[in-house]
Formats: C-alpha cells, sequence, structure tokens
C-alpha cells in the first residue's frame, strides 16, 4: 500500500498493512495501535495516551511514524453495521496517523515493512451510532511535523487527539461491504441517515442547493438526501 514514512517523508513507499515488530521471533502482524496503549479512559473522562509509554509502541511512536492516504473510513458499529466516514466538504485525501517497523523471519530474509493504524476513541453523535473507535485522523497541516522525528516528543503528543466531530460525518452502507470482493462502488452507497444531521450542521452547509421532494414535512427523506450528496466521491 502507498505509505509515506517517517524514514522517506518525501515520497511514498510500498508497506503492508500490519505491523510485526523487529524484535518478534515470529510473524505476528498488529493491525491497531490504540491510543490508550494498556490504559483506558478514566471515571473522569480524560483520555490517557498510554502508546509514549506502551512497551510495544514505545519506540515506534517516537521514532517510526507515518502517515496512510486514503479517500475515506470504513468503521464497523458495536452491531457489526458497516459506516463509511468522510470529511466534510469532500476534502481528501485523509491522512491516518500510523506507526511502522519492518521485520524479517531469518537473516538472509528480506526486511518487510508494516505499519498499524493509531485508534482513538469517539464520543458524542457517532458513540450514540454504536461506532466506538476511529483511527487517528491528522490535520493536514500536522503531515509534516508527524514525520518529523528530531523534535520534542511534546509536538507529537499534541497530536494524539480525536479529531473534530464537526468536521467529519458517516453513513451507513451495505453489509456486503463486508463479505464482497469485488470492488463494486455501490457496495458505498449510503443505505441510511449520516450520523451527525444536517439539522445540527445547518450552519456549516449553506452552499445553494435544491430543495428536496418531502423537504418541508419529512426531516428523514431530507437527511437521507443529504447522506446521498456528501456520498458523492467522484
Amino acid at each position: 500500500m502507498p505509505f509515506l514514512s517517517s524514514y522517506r517523508p518525501h515520497e511514498f513507499s510500498a508497506f503492508q498493512f500490519g505491523m510485526t515488530p523487529g524484535n518478534y521471533k515470529e510473524d505476528m502482524a498488529i493491525f491497531e495501535a490504540p491510543l490508550e496503549g494498556d490504559r483506558h479512559i478514566t471515571d473522569d473522562g480524560i483520555l490517557k495516551k498510554g502508546i509514549i509509554q506502551s512497551a510495544l509502541f514505545r519506540k515506534q511512536i517516537r521514532e517510526q511514524r507515518g502517515i496512510l492516504p486514503v479517500d475515506f473510513i470504513i468503521v464497523e458499529n458495536a452491531e457489526g453495521k458497516p459506516y463509511l466516514v468522510f470529511l466534510k466538504e469532500k476534502k481528501r485525501p485523509i491522512g491516518l496517523a500510523c506507526v511502522w517497523d519492518c521485520w524479517k523471519k531469518d537473516i538472509l530474509d528480506p526486511l518487510v515493512y508494516g505499519f498499524s493504524v493509531i485508534t482513538v476513541p469517539v464520543f458524542g453523535e457517532f458513540l450514540n451510532a454504536g461506532i466506538t473507535r476511529l483511527p487517528l485522523i491528522l490535520n493536514d497541516r500536522h503531515y509534516k511535523r508527524w514525520l518529523k522525528t528530531d523534535g520534542m516528543l511534546t509536538l507529537v503528543s499534541n497530536l494524539l487527539q480525536p479529531f473534530p466531530e464537526e468536521l467529519i460525518n458517516a453513513f451507513p452502507i451495505s453489509d456486503e461491504i463486508l463479505s464482497n470482493a469485488d470492488n463494486d462502488r455501490s457496495l458505498i452507497n449510503p443505505v441510511g441517515d449520516v450520523v451527525i444531521s444536517e439539522k445540527i450542521n445547518k450552519l456549516e452547509y449553506e452552499r445553494p442547493r435544491k430543495k428536496y421532494k418531502g423537504e418541508s414535512g419529512n426531516f428523514q427523506a431530507r437527511n437521507q438526501q443529504f447522506a446521498k450528496e456528501w456520498g458523492e466521491l467522484e
């Protein structure tokens, strides 16, 4: 997969999804790097950045960071329903914060480069939809800082925050996306309402648009059309 690493921050390199730490004796790909590490959100709601002290990711979060560019994110809610997450205003690509490492089984084998996606807990409307975690999305202004490894750790630690909910949205898509191996674009078409309704974000959604059938008396129909419009990724 095309990947930007701190080792070669100015060009894409080929990495595989799933990182096996270099000190492992067996190939054991790790796909997710929880921001909390082995710690969790305390009762007072403070998010702990345990990944910084995690024995598994301590080296990578300091020296081996990377960015995975994607057009959208597909996640499952607590009931296994897939959702497509996107940036508002159709902004893309989305830069996902990652850590990486390289591994080989025997001394004469080639190095295998792989990455893990940092994930964060979510709150608000996403949590109400049953979505409990998302990849850590980087603001594009912070890409350079994330890939730079000779700076202070606090500069990186400040980036370890959930992406503002008001800048993203999501809608449910077909369950077939979980089992269908075909790259059929119809599988990512919305099949329901957006997670954060237009009514909540009407001040942000001010561009001129046509009046949809049923808009005045049927907010659900209006909301579904809003989902379809934001779901146009071409």
